[in-house]
């Protein structure tokens, strides 16, 4: 078994809210299946280096429009995804069983059409090749990493060895229906990825394949961000190593973000995320501005900034962590210019001196102090936001989020009322989760 065993605790608990929603409408499943497909689409595509933004995404695959100036070959990939998330739904829908005959051809889906692509000779050499669809590779597929060193994936000869042990590894475990099955997504995942089978579009196919195991079980898919590449990255290497916590847990902690958004289009919210197409539009009309130039951070600038987007951050912050702050002696907001409680705080903290100076960091602490429910030993626990202003645009941070969160905006654009939501909700998780595993998951 996993040794993250409450980060699976937290799936089952989300996934039990959902199923206690179903059966969905149709109308609800639409829904919430095109927000996942065009989200999957871009995100997936876009950290194997697709250069189409997400509102080009969302405007080709619903519209039909070809970005202009933008290759060929970006626009057949989103197809080809799309595509290969109808096959999967079928597949789900016919209650197929994956095969490696189904993984061909779910790979000859997603690539379209052959293409070449740039290889490494077995010498370390250069070169180019043609990339077969629904073929195992013919040569190898190793690739360099940014410290010049080579990762070394399966060889053409063991690669259909190998896939066979994959698959009778998938079928076994799944036959045992031991294995948690977002554990056994990811493992399948990272197993599948270190073959490396076909000569291009394999990370696409880890994740396709990832979540149709999830699908399959009645979990909606788990999402990568392309923010979250080098951290997704980062993650595989260590279980490439034998540790796959981290991988888990990376791979857990997507699932409860889907199941979460899934929850919230049952109960008819909006389930908008701070990426989607609104924003996209809303960057873009700042950048087409006739003759506008990105605002420079002066004082009256950071009062606004402070007005629009902080004040209503921390207000919301406030409403979502007074709970929590009951079961503590203590609830202290601090930073550069002071302290309050955090129950006081009406809006965000101004630092000393920032009416008559520009500020370019606070790192404002919650801190919560002396856990008082007698069960249990005291503790403290402690949080940073870090609002940053540079000259051109402003950042709000929250490294102690799991995945750490940074948004960033020009001046002349608020954060959004989802981004707020995001960050309050993200913040107030991290206390969540902090005091039960102080408390050992114990109410």
């Amino acid at each position: 078994m996993s040794q993250t065993p409450e980060l699976l605790q937290r799936v089952d608990s989300a996934k039990a809210q959902l199923d206690s929603l179903r059966p969905l409408e149709k109308e609800q499943e639409d829904r919430v299946m095109q927000k996942f497909r065009l989200w999957w689409t871009y995100h997936s595509n876009a950290i194997e280096g697709n250069t189409l933004t997400q509102g080009e995404t969302e405007m080709f695959l619903m519209e039909g429009l070809t970005a202009k100036g933008k290759p060929l070959k970006d626009h057949l990939d989103l197809r080809g995804h799309s595509n290969a998330i109808n096959y999967l739904l079928g597949f789900i829908h016919d209650k197929d069983v994956l095969t490696e005959a189904a993984m061909r051809k779910l790979h000859e889906i997603l690539l379209v059409e052959p293409y070449q692509v740039q290889a490494i000779t077995p010498d370390g050499l250069p070169t180019m090749k043609t990339v077969a669809l629904g073929q195992y590779k013919t040569q190898a597929n190793h690739v360099r990493t940014p410290t010049g060193e080579t990762h070394y994936y399966a060889t053409p000869e063991e690669t259909p060895a190998k896939m066979q042990d994959l698959m009778t590894w998938y079928r076994n475990e799944t036959a045992k229906s031991v294995m948690h099955p977002v554990e056994m997504a990811a493992r399948f995942h990272h197993r599948f990825t270190s073959i490396h089978p076909f000569d291009d579009g394999n990370g696409r196919m880890s994740r396709l394949l990832m979540n149709l195991m999830l699908m399959q079980t009645g979990y909606p898919p788990a999402v990568i961000r392309i923010s979250e590449r080098d951290q997704y990255l980062a993650a595989l290497r260590r279980a490439d190593r034998e540790e796959h916590d981290d991988f888990l847990g990376f791979i857990a902690e997507h699932v409860v973000v889907s199941l979460e958004l899934s929850v919230r289009a049952a109960r008819g919210e909006e389930i908008h995320e701070p990426t989607d197409l609104e924003k996209e539009i809303a960057l873009l009309k700042i950048e087409l501005k006739h003759g506008e130039e990105p605002e420079v951070l002066t004082q009256d600038v950071q009062r606004r900034v402070f007005a629009n987007s902080f004040d209503p951050l921390f207000a919301e912050i406030v409403k979502l962590m007074s709970p929590l702050c009951d079961l503590f002696a203590q609830n202290i907001l601090s930073w550069g210019g002071g302290e309050t409680t955090i129950l006081h705080m009406k809006a965000a903290p101004r630092p000393t001196g920032w009416e008559s100076r520009v500020i370019h960091r606070v790192p404002v602490h919650f801190d919560l102090r002396g856990f008082k429910k007698a069960r249990f030993d005291t503790f403290d626990l402690t949080a940073v936001i870090l609002l940053t202003l540079d000259q051109l645009n402003y950042q709000v941070s929250l490294p102690s989020a799991n995945p750490s969160l940074t948004i960033q905006h020009f001046y002349q654009e608020p954060l959004t009322k989802d981004e707020i939501t995001e960050v309050a909700q993200k913040l107030t998780r991290f206390f969540v989760e902090a005091i039960k595993k102080k408390t050992n998951g114990h109410s």
